[in-house]
């Protein structure tokens, strides 16, 4: 769609899947008309055409038609993953948020009672604990020391389950870089928390790719200890681990820096619920996929086309040197 076209769109499938996309949003979400407005670039009015809209054509039944679905299907079959969940689109941009509520749904949907649950730490991944229910029938733990970034507001606590009820929680009281991390994870706070992680059903994490903006702990290191990990072949980071392009974890500096489980402990889980944005991240996603530590990938309109656009002459095939719990 160029700059030129007509919004909302006249192109049948274009606006199939705006209607959807509003829909969902107004029916599924509990978005309000004027927030659906404002991220659409839409008046509150067009939003309320919209939606009658979509009730009339039948894209809204007694549950909601979104036209990706199908399409994130074959992608997550071709990227090597069990599940792929897009969220926005290209004229409608999903934001952390919006992240975070799918990555919550996600979560809900595969957690059982009893599991425990695991979780990274990352931006997105601490709105989506705000957006989980009460988890009285499980034990939660967090996998990654905290980082406050530039966009933490001073009223935010980089405390990772503040508001989350749950049968226990373990949280790790470190941030994630720290030098000599060896020996604060010798700690029994710390260390207690993370043998927790030796038995995980689901585990939920951000990928980060190695480069200056994407990855939160590129500036935390020394920028010669960044770039000689790059020279080394880092291309995706998971909860501070770094992997090549092949998924193998590194041997770096930077491994001593961090707090946080080890990869064996992720890559164990029976659900490994990756959540990333942006389409620069798309060869990181498929490093973490290859790594084992992803079968459930949570991600934006933006790096969902990426993937598409990589994967499509040559589809990578399912992980199988590192096999995790099976469902």
């Amino acid at each position: 769609m160029s700059p030129n076209d007509p919004w909302p769109p006249t192109d049948p499938q274009q606006r199939r899947h705006l209607l959807a996309h509003l829909a969902h949003g107004y029916f599924v979400e509990g978005l309000s008309k004027v927030s659906l407005g404002k991220k659409s670039n839409l008046s509150r009015f067009q939003v309320a055409a919209l939606l009658q809209e979509a009730r009339e054509t039948g894209i809204v039944r007694i549950e909601i038609a979104v036209p990706l679905e199908s399409t994130d299907a074959a992608l997550a079959r071709a990227v090597g993953v069990e599940r792929l969940v897009s969220v926005g689109g290209t004229q409608w941009p999903a934001d952390r948020q919006d992240l975070a509520r799918a990555v919550a749904r996600e979560i809900t949907r595969v957690l059982q009672d009893g599991d425990t649950l695991g979780i990274a730490w990352s931006r997105t991944l601490q709105f989506a604990v705000d957006h989980l229910p009460a988890l009285p029938h499980n034990d939660v733990v967090q996998l990654a020391g905290a980082l406050r970034t530039d966009d933490t507001t001073a009223d935010e606590s980089p405390r990772l389950f503040a508001g989350l009820t749950a049968r226990s929680a373990w949280p790790l009281w470190a941030p994630l870089v720290v030098e000599q991390a060896d020996s604060l994870k010798k700690s029994v706070e710390i260390e207690v928390a993370l043998r927790r992680a030796d038995a995980l059903d689901v585990a939920v994490l951000a990928v980060g790719h190695w480069s200056p903006g994407g990855s939160t702990v590129w500036p935390r290191v020394s920028e010669e200890v960044s770039l000689a990990a790059a020279r080394a072949g880092a291309v995706a980071e998971v909860a501070g681990h770094l992997l090549d392009a092949h998924g193998h974890e590194l041997d770096t500096p930077v491994g001593g820096m961090i707090v946080s489980a080890g990869v064996e402990q992720l890559r164990a889980a029976r659900y490994k619920i990756a959540a990333a944005s942006g389409a620069e991240r798309a060869p990181a996603v498929l490093a973490a996929v290859r790594g084992g530590l992803v079968n459930h990938l949570v991600c934006d309109a933006a790096l969902r086309d990426e993937l598409e656009r990589l994967v499509a002459p040559h589809p990578w095939p399912a992980p199988t040197s590192f096999p995790g719990r099976t469902p």
